[in-house]
């Protein structure tokens, strides 16, 4: 296994706002990062922390994600997962789970399930050890607004090359019952990343409420400009399913039709960032807006609107989101983005943008496109130093090395500049502006070849 030859620590650490990761004494299998809003929630972010070390597991196989203990019927344990992780297995393909312990186990191939039409399944393996396993909680109970907590194991990358367990605190955008694609019926803030599919998805009292399935996909305004536009979504399958499954009984969402603001926001979850979708968007979210007034509808509106080209009727959306939410941070970053990227008001951006980073100074996209503006300004060192924290926060998106290789290459750092879009193709090997850039900086070093 790819593993196998990789030190796996196990801490956990916390990580109050705007300060880098930590990673505490290294003891042994995997480490947990805390991202804790203020000190009143610590505690109870720390104790559910912990639960989720002892509950979740890492997956090394074909695909590679996270996975859930969740049942011990004697020596046999049963994992609960996202199908997505596990679908490609086939029989005699190697499949091995990490423990808490730090333990490899073997997982019968054979015994993996999927759960209905949605995006879970189960499978199981063989310990004599002997693990906590998940406590089930009620997710009717979840509501808009409420703390959720997010945890699993991001692939491995250049920056961070061992799949450390990530704990991610976050809020609940939307609870729905209505019937979404894969079954993605539970919306959620929580930053997560690629590899931490299948993990934990915990209330506030530490119990299962659903698992991890989608992360927010990396998205720019344009290929030429590099500035992000965050939707701020991530989802979950409810654990709702897997309660039916686990009784015997038919998996099916409990309603057929949207009937509630919670279920209109879940519909628009499933198309959001699908081209040619836009238009669909705006009217789901003035269905939702119609039953409740929410500033995630208006935010997904004016998301719609921003893709559209429609300046002043996104501005006025994600006006009317931060009225509402005046703590949200992405609202800020998004509305900065459309006065710069569209409009050309970089003044007023530069405000918005700098009112995104005070509210969580962990928003890598508003580092990542207030370095644009200076760009504009030529503060070229201001530039990467903005970029710098972004990757600081976010070692994982290959636009942010793109974007600073751009400023490396206006410095004439043509070195620098292609050691960042090497970095950017290893994240994403089909990327071809990294390459095209790649290729001027390597011609500015005289590797013309290199540069063919």
């Amino acid at each position: 296994m790819r593993l196998r030859n990789q030190a796996v620590a196990l801490a956990l650490s916390l990580l109050p706002i705007g300060q880098t990761f930590l990673l505490g004494t290294i003891t042994a299998s995997t480490a947990v990062v805390v991202l804790s809003a203020s000190s009143a929630q610590a505690k109870k972010a720390s104790e559910i922390a912990n639960i989720s070390k002892r509950i979740t597991v890492l997956i090394e196989g074909v695909q590679g994600g996270s996975g859930v203990l969740i049942k011990r019927e004697g020596n046999r344990y049963t994992v609960l997962t996202a199908w997505h992780c596990v679908k490609d297995i086939r029989k005699g393909d190697e499949l091995e789970i990490n423990t808490p312990d730090g333990k490899w186990h073997q997982i019968d191939t054979g015994s993996i399930k999927r759960i209905g039409k949605v995006d879970l399944a189960v499978f199981t393996f063989s310990s004599n050890k002997s693990y906590k396993t998940a406590s089930i909680g009620e997710i009717k109970n979840i509501s808009m607004g409420d703390p959720i907590f997010v945890s699993g194991f991001p692939l491995a990358s250049s920056s961070v090359p061992t799949r450390l367990l990530r704990f991610l605190k976050g809020d609940v955008i939307a609870n729905a019952t209505v019937d979404i694609p894969d079954g993605y019926q539970l919306l959620y803030t929580n930053p997560t990343l690629p590899g931490m599919s299948g993990g934990s998805v915990l209330n506030t009292q530490g119990k299962l409420v659903g698992i991890h399935g989608r992360s927010e996909r990396d998205d720019e305004v344009s290929n030429k400009t590099g500035k992000a536009v965050s939707t701020g979504t991530n989802q979950a399958v409810p654990i709702a399913f897997y309660n039916l499954f686990n009784q015997n009984k038919k998996v099916v969402a409990s309603n057929s039709k949207a009937t509630s603001a919670d279920d209109y926001l879940a519909k628009i979850g499933a198309i959001l960032e699908v081209k040619g979708k836009e238009k669909e968007v705006i009217r789901l979210a003035n269905k939702s807006l119609a039953i409740k007034e929410t500033a995630k509808a208006y935010f997904y509106s004016a998301y719609a609107k921003t893709v559209l080209d429609n300046a002043q009727g996104a501005i006025t959306d994600y006006t009317k989101a931060i009225n509402i939410d005046p703590k949200s941070s992405n609202a800020y970053t998004n509305r900065g983005t459309v006065k710069s990227e569209l409009l050309g008001d970089y003044e007023s951006a530069i405000l918005d943008l700098n009112k995104a980073i005070k509210i969580d100074p962990l928003n890598a996209d508003a580092y990542n496109n207030r370095a644009f503006i200076k760009y504009q300004s030529g503060d070229n060192y201001g530039a990467i130093k903005d970029i710098n924290k972004a990757i600081e926060i976010n070692p994982r998106h290959k636009g942010y090395y793109i974007n600073r290789g751009r400023g490396k290459l206006s410095l004439g750092d043509n070195q620098g500049a292609s050691d960042d879009y090497t970095k950017a193709i290893k994240i994403d090997p089909l990327n071809d502006i990294a390459y095209h850039n790649r290729g001027i900086s390597k011609r500015e070093l005289g590797d013309n070849y290199g540069a063919i």
